[in-house]
């Protein structure tokens, strides 16, 4: 447990040190006469609606995950993780109706990134997630192949003021990192993010099971690529981004076609250059 404290107190003091300055890192760009994609950021951003400079992405994260072993006060858990998401262009500007949106040759990009997550208990209410991926990606505008990967470190307190009240504080340091294959471009970020997410417990039931609503807040710091770009239209500053939302979610899980579903999430993303709309499941951490 000392060796685990001290490396997340290590880590923690190099992410403030980063922090203390001025930081930029390669957002989504979307040219009119081609697709010019730092493609990591379909791990960062997550299912929602962005707009990133003067274009709107549109991508859908399927948290597939399986849970091999379940976390306790006294052992560890490992948790598989299958990530895939779709990306789409603009499809306000697509001339054909909602099912045409969905046809292949309007698909931007499929990314699939499974990994493993092991769950240590701290104690009964800390765990601390180290993690690692490793997949691809297809870019179908462009032909391009994308290799990936990201690795960290998750962190996530739970505090019970009463019977009816909540808090969970998360934290976690990570490195995200590609390859594109058909231009030999190489990108890779260091990722701050930390939350706050308040919930109370209401006298309501679904499905059965007590129904609680919530409140949160995530803020994410980028650090430096650590190799820039030449080109400094692809030098965007994407230093800080700021999310709000609120969530609603049961007690106790329940099963969809044998998925287990608990939680469901919106909020709102902005920062430099980039805002817009999330969803989600449960608070990220």
């Amino acid at each position: 447990m000392r060796t685990i404290c001290t490396f997340i107190g290590v880590l923690t003091g190099c992410l403030l040190t980063l922090a203390s300055s001025k930081v930029t890192a390669q957002p989504v760009v979307l040219s009119d006469d081609d697709l010019e994609v730092s493609y990591i950021y379909a791990a960062v951003l997550g299912t929602g609606t962005y707009q990133i400079k003067s274009r709107r992405i549109t991508m859908f994260r399927l948290p597939f995950s399986w849970t091999q072993r379940q976390a306790t006060e006294e052992t560890p858990g490992w948790k598989w993780l299958f990530p895939t998401v779709l990306g789409y262009d603009d499809l306000s500007n697509v001339d054909s109706d909602w099912f045409d949106a969905l046809l292949p040759d309007q698909l931007v990009t499929l990314t699939v990134l499974p990994g493993i997550e092991y769950v240590y208990p701290v104690s009964a209410n800390w765990q601390v997630k180290p993690f690692v991926q490793l997949g691809a990606g297809r870019d179908f505008t462009s032909d391009e192949t994308i290799a990936m990967t990201q690795f960290g470190i998750r962190s996530l307190s739970l505090f019970e003021f009463t019977n009816d009240w909540e808090l969970r504080w998360g934290i976690t340091l990570r490195w995200a990192g590609e390859y594109q294959f058909n231009s030999n471009d190489r990108n890779n970020l260091g990722i701050f993010d930390t939350g706050l997410d308040i919930r109370r417990n209401t006298p309501f039931t679904l499905l059965e099971k007590r129904l609680d609503i919530g409140a949160y807040y995530i803020f994410q710091r980028y650090v430096p690529e650590w190799r820039l770009s030449d080109d400094p239209e692809r030098r965007q500053e994407a230093v800080r981004v700021h999310e709000i939302g609120a969530s609603a979610g049961l007690k106790r899980p329940h099963r969809f076609f044998g998925i287990p579903f608990q939680r469901i999430r919106v909020g709102y993303k902005d920062g430099d250059n980039i805002r817009g709309w999330t969803f989600g499941t449960e608070f990220p951490f």
